[in-house]
């Protein structure tokens, strides 16, 4: 059965929303708060997700992409009273599928969700029955496993592609990863690196020249894109062409022909573009730094890669992956990684992402000569200063572990008690942080251990001792200072 979540403040709404559901045979859940969404998409698995935003909280709408990452990547519809058309915009470019405004009628309503969920289902039935190879790309995670479906879909259209992330994201790798899984993956994979590319020597090195064209020229030269016929291109960085050499660009993405220097006949290569940068071409376009009709050839298929720090459950089995790795190419024995040194690993913010995370592996590997097993001690040290800072932050403001009791105490008065439901998100919430009390005494604050009673993966297990206030390494202190 489909599965709504509703994140809406009024009750009338939410419960006259769920009648509609239902007679639509599908099972609606709401909440109040975006708190509340959170932890209920946690703990179970949602189609679509239905936002309402107030015209006095649109950063409300900041919190989608997080919406998109839970468990299961359901969709995200936005409702709201709001008829703020940049609202509407920013809504759309942070991923939602539609902004709906109220009042809205049922049939429009029904018509957008359904189109969404047909998608949906058209979009997991492709992904289940298409074999994927992703090569070098490691993790699991809601947001790299969205990556990876539009990846699956874009590598067998015809189409050019452009990657957009941050330095280190392994924009090369996907861009392997489209020429791998299509069908060109038997011809060449041609790369090209547009930040050494000289500006004098680009139109030359791109498309060729004719013997002669300029003094060093004692012979032919085929281009790159030539070379690049029947298989697969890759402009990395090309947000750093110049205008020049983007204008023949656009024009070679046009006729799929160009002219090396020199030449007077046309070259013909059937190629597939793949480019990638790290910088933001929308706005190099409104400043005039990047062609924009260049930017919208490229845009057709567009794949965003989430940096390490928004996919931090994928840190474990890349860094385990590449110490086995580093430890073979150095011909030394492999070693292994220990629980504080993954945690200290996931408390730093990497900016340099998975790149940085590999340097910082080499270096820990070399440092900690013959032992067997990293520790935090084997980081380098400007990682580990970075690290105790935070921790130090961290620790000052960290309350003791509160005192939870069985009721809660509210205050009240007789002619406007509580609500039912307020004293219930209350009772709940003050019983979960006790059981989470009990859970780290008992396992002696040890998070792997936690993580295996109570059935929760490691990053929920942390949200919910931040939500909760509860210092895991404050408590294992305390009991031993007991004993």
């Amino acid at each position: 059965m489909i599965k709504i979540l509703l994140i809406d403040h009024s009750e009338d709404f939410c419960l006259l929303f769920k009648e509609i559901m239902q007679r639509l045979e599908m099972q609606c859940i709401y909440v109040e708060t975006l708190e509340e969404g959170f932890t209920e998409l946690q703990s179970d698995s949602y189609d679509v997700v239905l936002l309402d935003v107030h015209m006095e909280h649109n950063d409300d709408l900041s919190h989608i992409p997080k919406l998109l990452s839970s468990p299961n990547t359901p969709d995200v519809i936005v409702i709201s009273e709001n008829r703020d058309g940049d609202a509407a915009e920013q809504a759309i470019r942070l991923g939602a599928w539609d902004y709906l405004v109220k009042p809205f009628s049922q049939v429009d309503f029904e018509q957008c969700l359904t189109r969404c969920l047909q998608q949906r289902d058209a979009r997991e039935k492709f992904s289940a029955e298409t074999p994927f190879n992703r090569g070098s790309i490691i993790g699991d995670s809601p947001l790299l496993l969205k990556a990876l479906r539009w990846v699956g879909i874009v590598a067998r259209t015809k189409c050019n592609a452009l990657i957009l992330g941050e330095t280190g994201t392994g924009k090369e790798l996907f861009a392997r990863a489209i020429h791998d899984n299509s069908d060109r993956k038997n011809e060449s994979f041609t790369v090209v690196d547009c930040t050494n590319l000289p500006h004098t020597l680009a139109q030359s090195i791109l498309f060729g020249h004719k013997k002669g064209t300029f003094t060093d020229a004692k012979e032919n030269q085929e281009g790159l894109f030539k070379q690049a016929d029947g298989g697969t291109i890759f402009l990395d960085e090309i947000a750093d062409l110049d205008p020049t050499t983007q204008k023949s660009i656009l024009r070679v993405l046009q006729e799929r022909s160009f002219r090396p220097l020199s030449s007077k006949k046309e070259v013909k290569s059937d190629f597939r573009l793949v480019a990638a940068t790290n910088k933001d071409l929308h706005a190099m376009v409104e400043e005039g730094t990047f062609r924009s009709d260049l930017y919208f050839r490229l845009k057709s298929c567009l794949i965003t890669l989430p940096p390490l720090r928004e996919r931090l459950e994928d840190l474990e089995p890349i860094a385990s992956h590449c110490t086995k790795q580093i430890c073979k190419e150095q011909g030394v024995p492999v070693k292994r990684l220990s629980e504080d040194y993954i945690e200290n690993l996931k408390k730093y913010d990497w900016p340099g992402n998975v790149r940085e995370l590999i340097n910082t592996i080499t270096y820990s590997v070399t440092n900690s000569y013959e032992g067997k097993i990293l520790n935090p001690y084997s980081l380098p040290r400007e990682l580990r200063m970075c690290i105790v800072k935070t921790t130090v932050e961290n620790s000052d403001s960290s309350p003791a572990p509160k005192k939870v009791t069985v009721l809660p105490e509210m205050e009240t008065k007789a002619e406007s008690p509580p609500t039912l439901k307020e004293v219930r998100n209350v009772v709940v919430s003050q019983m979960e942080a006790e059981y989470l009390l009990n859970l780290m005494r008992k396992t002696d604050g040890d998070i792997k251990k936690a993580c295996k009673a109570a059935g929760l993966s490691r990053a929920r297990l942390y949200e919910l001792l931040q939500k909760h206030d509860i210092d895991y390494r404050h408590i294992t202190v305390e009991k031993t200072t007991l004993k």
